[in-house]
């Protein structure tokens, strides 16, 4: 079934899919969406995007950053641990919410670049892929 959506202001849709009705408000300077009052990590990318820039779908996102300010409450995955796309790394607490930073692509982690309980700032790299 096709989802109805309606602009409602800039940044703001209303789409009613499947009988269910959800608010979507989105930044364009922010990786981070808000469904419903609920705050997602946006994961999809604009595949125009890969295209333009030579890359591929296997060469998607090496880094996983924070995209606002907040504590990392824990770290799920590992250096040298094999993950796959979709699969929690870590757990952000940012505005009082605690949000799972998921893999942006299968891989294998090079890096962990925080540890439970350190504060991070806006764009800071969390998580390196290889």
């Amino acid at each position: 079934m096709e989802p109805d959506i309606v602009e409602i202001r800039p940044g703001v849709y209303s789409v009613l899919l499947n009988g269910q009705s959800f608010v979507i408000h989105e930044s364009l300077s922010s990786e981070w969406i808000a469904v419903n009052s609920m705050e997602w990590l946006r994961v999809l990318a604009d595949p125009r995007a890969r295209s333009k820039s030579g890359g591929s779908a296997g060469s998607a996102a090496r880094e996983v950053k924070a995209a606002m300010p907040g504590k990392v409450v824990r770290v799920l995955a590992q250096a040298g641990e094999a993950v796959e796309a979709g699969q929690g790394l870590l757990i952000l607490e940012a505005m009082k919410m605690q949000n799972e930073l998921k893999s942006p692509r299968a891989g294998v982690v090079a890096a962990v670049r925080v540890e439970e309980g350190s504060t991070v700032t806006s764009g800071q790299v969390l998580v390196t892929l290889e």
